[in-house]
């Protein structure tokens, strides 16, 4: 795994996270989406209230059978920009990369061609795992985000952002990059 840099301040050695850097070919997810928005923050409630429900009426197993070799785990992904009017809009979709044919309630998105950085963590630290990424690592890093707005919530987005979560407790937070 590749390290960034130690700068020797020791606020600046506390935001160094672990990280690897991913080049990865498009790909189709399957899975449970709903519309949210980050207008006064809605989308903090309703995306914990659609995990609640996956896991209330137990849609994950059916959904990782669906799941590729390649990614055996559960995507959380915010698909930015899908409302023109009303960029704080956004689609937030649990699902599993997949070439299985969508059944019932469950929707296809494809993942573009990109690069991600990949931040490993735990549950417990998943939020700011990502706020770290987003405003200690990127504006360190020789590499820019395709996603701007993060702080106001306006996003002007390249690519989704995501959470991966495998087997195990393995969890990642990745972030759309270029480098810069």
């Amino acid at each position: 795994m590749r390290q960034g840099k130690k700068r020797g301040n020791k606020e600046d050695i506390k935001m160094d996270l672990p990280f690897r850097i991913m080049k990865k070919d498009s790909f189709r997810v399957v899975g449970y989406a709903i519309q949210t928005t980050n207008k006064k923050r809605e989308a903090r409630k309703a995306v914990p209230m659609h995990w609640a429900r996956i896991k209330k009426e137990h849609l994950e197993e059916p959904l990782l059978k669906l799941a590729d070799e390649e990614h055996r785990g559960l995507f959380g992904i915010n698909i930015y920009n899908t409302n023109p009017a009303d960029s704080r809009k956004f689609e937030y979709l649990i699902g599993v990369s997949s070439g299985c044919e969508v059944q019932e309630e469950l929707v296809e998105f494809t993942m573009p061609a990109v690069t991600w950085a990949v931040f490993p963590c735990i549950m417990e630290t998943i939020g700011k795992t990502e706020a770290q990424a987003i405003t200690k690592w990127l504006p360190k890093s020789n590499y820019k985000p395709l996603n701007k707005g993060y702080i106001t919530g306006r996003m002007k987005s390249g690519a989704p952002d995501i959470e991966y979560y495998g087997k195990d407790g393995h969890v990642e937070v990745w972030i759309a990059v270029e480098e810069g």
